[in-house]
């Protein structure tokens, strides 16, 4: 799946941007996984413009290009919590720590799935 920045807005009060470190309005991003929480806007994870930070960004901020989720991704859902759509590897508990301490295999494991996401919809 991948989806085009049309506006910038600020993460926490919503507000319009004119600029941003993590995204570029008009840049195409592939969308690593889909998180939806009770009462909160549906957040796309992408790797922003660092080219290397995975983070969640609100979806308003995008149009849908292309609609292809890769094969691997699994739901993860609790009734009126929250709805999350990703790859079944990084679904493990603890993953993200991992990645996020550096932990060699957490890493790979995250670049694997993230080019798996790329070639689905190059």
């Amino acid at each position: 799946m991948k989806v085009k920045c049309i506006k910038l807005l600020d993460e926490q009060t919503g507000e319009s941007l004119d600029s941003s470190s993590w995204l570029t309005v008009g840049k195409v991003y592939h969308v690593l996984s889909i998180n939806m929480q009770h009462g909160l806007p549906v957040k796309f994870q992408l790797v922003g413009d660092d080219n290397q930070t995975p983070a969640y960004h609100d979806a308003n901020q995008f149009e849908v290009v292309t609609k292809t989720i890769p094969a691997g991704w699994l739901i993860d859902f609790e009734s009126e919590s929250y709805f999350k759509l990703a790859p079944k590897a990084w679904s493990k508990p603890g993953f993200w720590e991992d990645y996020f301490d550096g932990m060699p295999e957490a890493v790979e494991l995250f670049n694997t799935e993230k080019e798996k996401i790329i070639q689905s919809d190059p």
